[in-house]
């Protein structure tokens, strides 16, 4: 409101006797230019003191002239600090954002998206969704040509990382260790290589457990038996039958007393633990200990004492008549829960338009410089002693495939959804493969479809 305007209204609440008064209008005119003053003055004190009416500044000033202005002075009291290519109204959006997670707290997984977002520039607030215990994070950000696109980001508590121990040159009865530094207990894939000549019979004792495993059957010279819980031996990437068992090596009768009862009185049991469904120790949180060794023939028999006659001699011919256990190399593999640690796996297929601009330096920040300030927001709004990871991922667009076969006719189409642009960056994939082989077509068909799913970072691999 004007002077002027301020003036009429304060004379128009006079009688009318009043109003027509020479020195009354002079009186209320300094009253009401006194009172703009006033009131420019408190407008001008609110500007630089709130940030919803702090003055602004231009999208393509620089940080430091961004930081000088009266919104980037109110900002730096909360330490916000201008980017490069940030305009004022989203300054003002993440002054607002920041504050409020300094009042609802920073450490919860929702928080923790939110600051990401806000490295991302993404239109607030966020949209977050739980899938199992994985936080997801769904927001719109910004393309370098002003458009938006739909980012996916993921947070994983205590995530499933995988370790492993190696071991090269093992002698017989040598004693390997593996640590399991995770929250569970670990299933365990064990590789044998024979690097010094053909193994016969290996056997690996875990020394916590008491447990024995024993593959029935050779490996060849530079050869690789990988060994996997619940599944079949594979040799130098081959599915086997060769057997394998789990057994504890406690006896309750001699190894020549086949027909005495033993344990629990149960006819013919020998051991404690003997299975032949390919199951392998655990590894329970902690140190393990093994031993790598073969077994010769005459320790082949005391172990299948319950066997055929056919099954004993095909396992003893396996074997060796006296112990010659060669030099290996052995690798185990498993994945442990990692305690006190979080993930987030990000899109690497996008980066922010404002780490695309070189800074002041000149350099360009790109994908290394989204990952520091990305790491800089997690550590921020981490609990103590939790450590951060970020993981680069692909996602993929769905594909569809459609199979139909009879007896004299195959035909198989396979598309992608998502069309196939020549850019600098690859950000789709698309193509169109369509396979036709047609013969007369009799009068009975045969026709059946399929779906074949397998997910990868909220995206399928193939959709109906």
């Amino acid at each position: 409101m004007s002077a002027d305007q301020r003036r009429r209204r304060m004379l128009g609440y006079l009688p009318p006797i009043l109003q027509s008064g020479a020195r009354i209008h002079d009186f209320f005119d300094s009253l009401a230019q006194e009172l703009e003053t006033m009131e420019g003055g408190l407008t001008r004190l609110m500007r630089s003191r709130w940030y919803s009416l702090a003055r602004g500044f231009p999208v393509d000033a620089s940080p430091l002239n961004k930081a000088d202005s009266e919104l980037g002075r109110v900002a730096m009291l909360y330490g916000v600090l201008p980017r490069r290519g940030e305009s004022d109204v989203y300054l003002r959006q993440r002054l607002a954002a920041m504050v409020e997670l300094h009042r609802t707290g920073l450490a919860s997984a929702p928080a923790l998206l939110r600051l990401v977002s806000l490295v991302y520039m993404a239109k607030q607030p966020p949209r977050i969704v739980w899938e199992g215990k994985t936080a997801v994070g769904l927001f719109s950000v910004p393309r370098a040509d002003g458009t938006y696109r739909d980012l996916r980001v993921e947070l994983v508590d205590n995530p499933s990382m995988p370790a492993g121990a190696s071991f090269r040159n093992v002698a017989r009865e040598q004693r390997l260790l593996t640590s399991n530094q995770g929250l569970e207990s670990a299933e365990v894939d064990i590789a044998i290589k024979a690097t010094e000549r053909e193994i016969a019979v290996p056997i690996l004792r875990h020394e916590q457990s008491g447990l024995d495993v024993i593959f029935l059957g050779r490996i060849p010279l530079g050869s690789t038996l990988l060994l996997r819980h619940k599944r079949p031996p594979i040799l130098d990437g081959r599915p086997v039958d060769t057997p394998l068992i789990l057994a504890h090596p406690t006896r309750f009768a001699g190894p020549n007393d086949v027909g005495v009862l033993a344990r629990f009185d149960m006819p013919e049991a020998r051991f404690s633990v003997f299975k032949e469904d390919r199951h392998l120790p655990e590894l329970d949180p902690g140190d393990s200990h093994w031993t790598y060794d073969t077994l010769e023939r005459q320790e082949v028999r005391s172990y299948l004492f319950g066997w055929s006659a056919e099954r004993q001699q095909a396992a003893e011919a396996e074997a060796l008549p006296q112990r010659d256990t060669p030099r290996a190399e052995l690798r185990f593999g498993w994945t442990e829960v990692t305690p006190a640690t979080c993930t987030l796996r990000i899109p690497a297929n996008h980066i922010p338009p404002h780490f695309l601009v070189p800074n002041e330096e000149g350099v360009v920040p790109g994908l290394p410089g989204l990952v520091k300030e990305l790491a800089a927001a997690l550590e921020y709004g981490r609990c103590a002693g939790v450590r951060t990871r970020i993981e680069l991922t692909l996602p993929m667009p769905p594909e569809s495939l459609v199979a139909t076969e009879g007896p004299l006719r195959l035909e198989l189409t396979s598309s992608f959804s998502e069309t196939l642009d020549a850019k600098d960056e690859l950000t789709s994939f698309g193509s169109h493969i369509s396979l036709h082989e047609q013969f007369p077509e009799p009068q009975e068909k045969l026709t059946w479809d399929g779906v074949f799913n397998g997910t990868r970072f909220d995206t399928s691999r193939f959709q109906s």
